[in-house]
């Protein structure tokens, strides 16, 4: 089952090692490759494209949310993502400059541009619930973040 449309279930990372944004784009790209959402061969280009359009403008939305992500790539089918949490908060150039602490990685196949677009509004819209990232925030394990976005999900259309 995917949460919000694009996020794989087991996909979580609760302690990123990353330092820096390129860090946390390895890191989460290489947490759907062990969660199969991924093959090995596809990781490098993916990494490359998330960095591409970061280059062109961060995805550090403020309130120490981030939203690297790339559409319309030959090296994914579908939409899949994965969700990562830094307690020490990654520079990822946000428009508050401030570090980041989640992020949100959606990568996004050839065709389904419209549900990509879909799943960054409803990323946008939880942005702006303090009480949806504080829990984010405070979740224990795994677990207790999947049902967090699971709760969070019936209240965004």
């Amino acid at each position: 089952m995917k949460l919000l449309g694009f996020l794989e279930e087991k996909a979580v990372v609760l302690d990123m090692q990353a330092r820096t944004k390129e860090e946390a784009v390895r890191e989460l790209i290489q947490e759907l490759v062990k969660q199969g959402g991924i093959s090995e061969a596809d990781k490098d280009p993916l990494v490359k494209a998330v960095l591409e359009r970061e280059a062109r403008g961060s995805t550090g939305l403020g309130e120490g949310i981030a939203i690297p992500h790339v559409k319309d790539s030959p090296h994914v089918e579908g939409l899949t993502g994965v969700f990562g949490r830094s307690q020490e908060g990654i520079p990822f150039d946000a428009v508050d400059g401030r570090p980041v602490h989640l992020v949100f990685l959606i990568l996004g196949g050839e065709g389904c541009a419209s549900d990509h677009i879909g799943t960054l509004r409803k990323l946008a819209a939880l942005r702006m619930n303090n009480h949806f990232l504080r829990f984010l925030r405070d979740a224990k394990d795994e677990d207790e973040v999947v049902d967090i976005i699971k709760e969070m999900s019936g209240s965004v259309a």
